[in-house]
């Protein structure tokens, strides 16, 4: 009985990878874009600085550096159908984007080489990054996932599952994240 239960709860956790929702931008249509500060209580880190990441070289990246910048940071993995989906999206919307102060992350836990290797057999032009913080301890239990990130650090949106990211409305709420 408790695996029954545990493999019901793991494969809820899940589910969110294998829906099979159209890509469209509906999901934020009627929303808002609101500030979210999304904070352990016991310290003084926010989840933006507990955010560990590295180049495929494994040099790191600080999102402290990129002040000033929105940033466009998308949790992903190589066997996560939905999130291979919406890359071509997101490769468009940071091309339409590219006079809008964002900087595109694209960043999964996985193997460096892993990531090289799938970076390799597609065609995305996209800047892929390692995430050394597992996914849990950002409380990301759906792939994919995305943030938004304002210039002054704080995260303004939160898009749990693919979305349609170079879709007018989307891109409406994305250039007016700055203004």
């Amino acid at each position: 009985m408790k695996h029954t239960v545990y493999l019901g709860i793991m494969a809820a956790l899940f589910l969110g990878c294998n829906e099979k929702k159209p890509l469209t931008g509906s999901s934020v249509e009627n929303s808002e874009i609101t500030e979210m500060v999304v904070e352990d209580p016991y310290s003084e880190t926010t989840l933006v600085d507990r955010i560990k990441l590295v180049d495929l070289e494994n040099n790191p990246v600080d999102l402290k550096s990129l002040a000033g910048k929105n940033i466009f940071l998308n949790f992903w993995a190589t066997w996560c159908k939905p999130c291979i989906l919406e890359m071509p999206s997101i490769e468009r919307a940071e091309k339409l984007l590219s006079d809008d102060n964002f900087v595109f992350l694209i960043a999964s836990d996985e193997d460096i080489g892993r990531i090289k290797r799938f970076k390799a057999s597609k065609d995305f032009d996209l800047q892929f990054v390692h995430l050394e913080t597992p996914f849990p301890d950002l409380g990301i239990l759906s792939l994919p996932t995305t943030i938004i990130i304002d210039p002054s650090g704080k995260i303004v949106m939160n898009q749990i599952g693919a979305l349609e990211w170079d879709s007018p409305e989307v891109l409406e709420k994305l250039r007016g994240i700055s203004l």
